[in-house]
């Protein structure tokens, strides 16, 4: 399941996040090379922070409040506004003069 929220990560924008991220992944290599980290934790960190990039990434494009999630039966995204109610298969569409916050 891959949800995503609208409105990024406490303000910082998209490029920042993917500039800690990397710098965060860089950092757990070379703790690995230096054989301070094993490898299937270096594993489960790789995962788990991919995801949590991964979950940023695809909510940086959607309307404030929306959210964006797998469905396995129909293997599809579909689109949901908690808030509303409202859920749909298309991508929402911003506002005019609005964007994703991020």
């Amino acid at each position: 399941d891959g949800g995503g929220e609208g409105g990024g990560d406490g303000g910082e924008d998209g490029a920042g996040q993917v500039l800690r991220a990397l710098h965060g992944f860089e950092t757990r290599r070379e703790d690995w090379e230096a054989g301070a980290l094993q490898s299937p934790y270096l594993w489960s960190l790789l995962h788990r922070d991919g995801a949590q990039l991964l979950h940023t990434l695809e909510a940086l494009h959607l309307p404030p409040g929306w959210t964006r999630a797998w469905d396995v039966s129909s293997r599809g995204y579909y689109y949901a506004h908690p808030a509303s109610g409202a859920a749909q298969w298309d991508p929402p569409a911003a506002k005019e003069g609005e964007e994703g916050e991020g």
